[in-house]
């Protein structure tokens, strides 16, 4: 059942040959995939073309739809922004009271729109590109100009520690994107370094993260690494329809209390952790949830946001074992130099 309309507005162009309602059609196709099926997405035209944002609405509104979300593909905010788009909705809710109708932002100013430009010109003229050389690099500073290339990336309104740990997280991952969609909750990172100075262990989803962290700086604050899947059978909990990692997440309950969880595989276990949260008092110190995938795990890492923990993620479909043990990793040494 359809239960939204969205509506993604661009501003038009004059001429029988525009390819805004072309670009439309792409747009709202490629939508599709990140979006619930309950959604009925759609374009339309502030001026020139059609349908416009009138008569798009009143198209879903036609189809019982209650709730209309407009997305504006404009890049800058101006008078069509601030003035034209809020008058036409305020029209729009006079003559449909009983729909809820929502304005998101423009895309604006964003830094992946900054890397889509530096993309195009280095594609473009190659020998632009930063640091480029042919020459054989010494092992000792490959870490090093990596680091510095993550750190140009970065926003500059991500600072001192967090920053330290995204940059850490994007260099393990290899991927400028991932710079744009961490998550901190405020004192995540101060809260893990103070868990691991009081010894807390770390609890693991899957060995591949388990083996990626220092057991070494782990044992010298008196905590140690333990995988969830260690003593579980290698069969599925069928009876109660988990998945390994799920149920040993469940078998460890309690002891997860003040420890700093690190998934980077499994949804089902951020799940299962975020349930005994909400229904067993469970209290971790953090939870580094990082699950890569296309099946729960944008929404586990969504629902983990949501909920009044320290948490550090990565929104959306990417993560994975090595993205959530470089978090871990770097928390770990910010308190070894403390």
């Amino acid at each position: 059942m359809i239960k939204t309309g969205i509506i993604i507005l661009a501003h038009g162009s004059r001429g029988e040959r525009s390819a805004v309602p072309e670009i439309l059609k792409r747009i709202t196709e490629g939508l599709k995939r990140y979006l619930s099926p309950e959604t009925r997405i759609t374009g339309a035209s502030l001026q020139f073309n059609h349908p416009n944002l009138d008569e798009a609405a009143e198209d879903l509104i036609n189809e019982g739809i209650k709730q209309i979300i407009i997305s504006p593909y404009f890049l800058f905010t101006g008078r069509h922004i601030t003035e034209d788009v809020p008058e036409n909705i305020v029209n729009l809710q006079k003559r449909h009271p009983e729909v809820q109708f929502t304005l998101t932002a423009n895309l604006g100013f964003h830094e992946s729109l900054i890397e889509l430009m530096a993309g195009n010109i280095i594609q473009a003229s190659p020998d632009l590109s930063p640091d480029i050389t042919t020459l054989p690099v010494a092992p000792d500073k490959i870490e090093e100009q990596s680091l510095k290339i993550v750190d140009r990336i970065l926003s500059p309104e991500l600072m001192g520690n967090e920053r330290t740990v995204a940059m850490r997280v994007v260099h393990a991952g290899g991927d400028p994107s991932l710079a744009n969609l961490i998550r901190f909750s405020p004192s995540a990172v101060e809260d893990g370094i103070a868990a691991l100075k009081k010894g807390a262990s770390i609890f693991t989803d899957v060995r591949m993260v388990s083996t990626g962290i220092s057991k070494r700086l782990v044992e010298g604050f008196g905590g140690s690494v333990i995988c969830a899947l260690d003593d579980i059978p290698a069969a599925k909990n069928k009876d109660q329809n988990l998945t390994r990692a799920a149920a040993g997440m469940y078998r460890l309950d309690s002891k997860l209390n003040s420890t700093i969880i690190a998934i980077g595989n499994a949804p089902t276990a951020l799940l299962a952790v975020l349930d005994m949260i909400d229904h067993r008092n469970l209290r971790p110190a953090l939870v580094i949830g990082m699950p890569v995938g296309f099946v729960q795990a944008r929404e586990s890492k969504a629902a983990l946001i949501k909920r009044s923990i320290s948490f550090i993620t990565i929104e959306g479909t990417r993560g994975g074992s090595p993205l959530a043990a470089a978090a871990v990793n770097a928390i770990l040494r910010l308190a070894n130099a403390k």
